[in-house]
């Protein structure tokens, strides 16, 4: 069994269903974690149990468990923060519960990234849905001279050459992605006021470009997410208003640099695209390659 030298983050507010297909994920593949932080965000369905059978699966297989109850759901960036606080790993991943391993070795191909890139801070793998033919969800974030934001790829085939190669990003979502965990002392943590999710990950890749470090795409790492099972667990009108809101602190906050972005893609690919578009069909496949 091959260990590195990361903490895996994963914070749950319900959803045990697809918990469960992420830790089961991180247990299949080849190489481990050295810790990894099971975060109740005060789930009200089976998730504590859960945590509690797999902190022992873990500890088990060798994996350093940190695991505890948050007596009220404190959204995304609060509770990342608390477990990033407590990293000793030189890597740490943010892992959305509705997530799930794809690539083998994924743990070892982001770390041969950081090693190749000495400037490199942020990383994010090649986002893919979990059904057939697996369409890409996301190969990193463009961000529009006015703000707007679009998600690379989304839609298209899973080996569009498109997004084949590694792509330096000024956004990425932090369903799954591996940082260096002393950006924390670099840059900073991720902005609480984004509460309770929503563009949190965005600004916290903006501030550390603008502090003259690198974030980035590979496609070297596949990874599955079912993508809204974690950020909608607040509930729908809520959560679409987190949207409006915190997009508009994005935008207030960043609008002099967007200016100077360039019009990488037409307006309308800016436009959200619904997952039923993509002609997927309903045959959910979890396998690790």
């Amino acid at each position: 069994m091959s260990f590195c030298d990361v903490a895996v983050v994963i914070l749950a507010h319900n959803g045990e269903e697809y918990t469960k297909y992420a830790l089961d994920s991180i247990l299949a593949a080849a190489t481990k974690p050295w810790e990894i932080f099971l975060v109740d965000n005060a789930s009200s369905d089976n998730t504590p149990a859960l945590f509690k059978q797999y902190s022992k699966i873990y500890n088990q297989a060798g994996i350093k468990v940190h695991s505890w109850r948050n007596s009220e759901n404190l959204g995304c960036s609060l509770a990342r923060n608390q477990a990033w606080e407590k990293v000793s790993s030189r890597y740490t991943v943010f892992m959305d519960n509705d997530a799930a391993v794809c690539s083998r070795d994924w743990l070892a191909r982001f770390i041969t990234c950081f090693d190749e890139h000495p400037k490199l801070r942020i990383l994010g793998g090649k986002m893919i849905y979990p059904y057939e033919p697996h369409p890409i969800q996301c190969a990193g974030v463009v961000i529009s001279p006015l703000g707007r934001v679009a998600f690379r790829g989304r839609g298209e085939e899973r080996q569009d050459p498109a997004y084949q190669a590694f792509w330096p990003a000024w956004g990425l979502i932090s369903a799954c992605w591996m940082m260096r965990t002393d950006l924390r002392d670099e840059v900073g943590y991720l902005d609480e006021s984004f509460h309770p999710v929503q563009y949190e990950d965005l600004d916290l890749c903006l501030r550390t470009r603008l502090a003259g470090w690198e974030v980035a795409y590979t496609p070297l790492v596949e990874m599955y997410h079912f993508e809204g099972m974690t950020t909608n667990a607040v509930g729908d009108v809520q959560y679409q208003s987190n949207i409006a809101k915190n997009s508009l602190k994005f935008r207030e906050r960043y609008h002099e640099l967007f200016k100077t972005f360039p019009d990488e893609l037409p307006a309308e690919q800016f436009r959200w695209r619904n997952s039923a578009e993509f002609g997927m069909s309903n045959k959910l496949n979890l396998n690790i390659r």
